[in-house]
């Protein structure tokens, strides 16, 4: 758990009151993480098979629900196999196991997305589906392998963020400035380098326990103290913030108390469902898509025209264009 520095609790503050658009009085948006060209021929799928597999899934809700969004979290050049250490000698060792990558990786440049044109295409033609950044490798020497983003300084962030945007460029996918980092972590040095890039949002707070009030912060994964019900501002107001607050084990009716205190319901996924041994409880697969389906379905009914069904991004033009017109 990493808690808030000084700074962007300063900046953090209430939660914002005129975020939603005229007329609206909740929201909805739906986020997919670890998005990248594997296939089911490879270690795990995770999107590479396109239609034929999590991919598709993801497209029959949409098409299922001609409001929904999505915004895909994508890796620029993926190289985690095992989410968890496989060398466990060497894992058992204090001080030791920081120096190395406790897992077999993928070699630089297999999944960069720019070798994969078919996938990229895939993903530029999906309707309602939005691109945004997650991460360069997905992968960190130490215990915690997904964990990107941990204690490298601001100069080492700047290096990683301009070789992540520079593939995605030279991919030619279309995409929006935000990011979710993997394992949520946001360290300030990274959030000063996010700011220095011109990237407007950033997808950290992740909660699924805490109740649900207006007052309620966010007390899980990533940044702590935040607003788990609303968007915020951040790093003197220079970064949006949206937090996570629902998946696949959560209730519908947290959705409700979430809707009913006028916030976002923030459902989480994880375009992999099983990795190595290791099975992701938001995972895509048919029963998370069917769960969201009916869920989906008793919100639309019970709220109608009140909704805002969005993107990450969405919001964060929102949110902007509402600041401009109050400066």
């Amino acid at each position: 758990m990493i808690n808030m520095t000084p700074e962007v609790k300063a900046t953090a503050n209430e939660h914002m009151a005129d975020w939603l658009p005229e007329g609206k009085k909740a929201a909805i948006c739906f986020t997919i993480d670890d998005i990248h060209p594997a296939k089911s021929t490879d270690y795990y799928e995770a999107g590479g098979d396109l239609d034929k597999g999590s991919l598709g899934l993801v497209k029959w809700l949409l098409d299922r629900h001609p409001k929904l969004k999505v915004t895909l979290f994508t890796t620029a050049d993926w190289r985690e196999i095992s989410p968890v250490p496989t060398r466990k000698l060497l894992a058992s060792v204090p001080q030791l196991r920081d120096k190395f990558y406790l897992a077999e990786l993928w070699e630089k440049g297999t999944m960069q997305l720019d070798r994969h044109p078919e996938f990229v295409s895939f993903l530029n033609n999906m309707e309602r589906a939005e691109i945004a950044f997650h991460g360069l490798y997905h992968c960190h020497k130490g215990l915690k392998i997904p964990v990107e983003f941990q204690e490298q300084t601001e100069e080492e962030f700047r290096e990683i963020i301009e070789e992540m945007i520079r593939i995605f460029d030279s991919a030619k996918l279309r995409y929006v400035k935000g990011i979710c980092p993997p394992g949520w972590n946001a360290p300030d040095n990274l959030l000063n380098q996010l700011v220095a890039h011109d990237i407007r949002f950033i997808n950290s707070a992740r909660d699924i326990f805490t109740p649900i009030s207006k007052d309620a912060l966010s007390n899980m994964s990533g940044l702590t103290g935040l607003p788990l019900l609303y968007p915020s501002l951040i790093k003197n107001g220079q970064l949006v913030h949206l937090p996570a607050n629902f998946q696949a084990t959560s209730k519908l009716d947290r959705a409700k108390a979430i809707l009913d205190n006028g916030g976002l319901v923030s459902i989480k996924a994880h375009i992999i469902k099983t990795a190595m041994g290791h099975v992701s409880l938001d995972g895509v697969d048919q029963i998370y898509m069917n769960y969201l389906d009916v869920l989906l379905t008793s919100l639309e009914q019970e709220y109608g025209d009140d909704l805002w069904w969005t993107s990450m991004g969405e919001i964060t033009n929102q949110i902007f264009a509402q600041e401009k017109v109050a400066a």
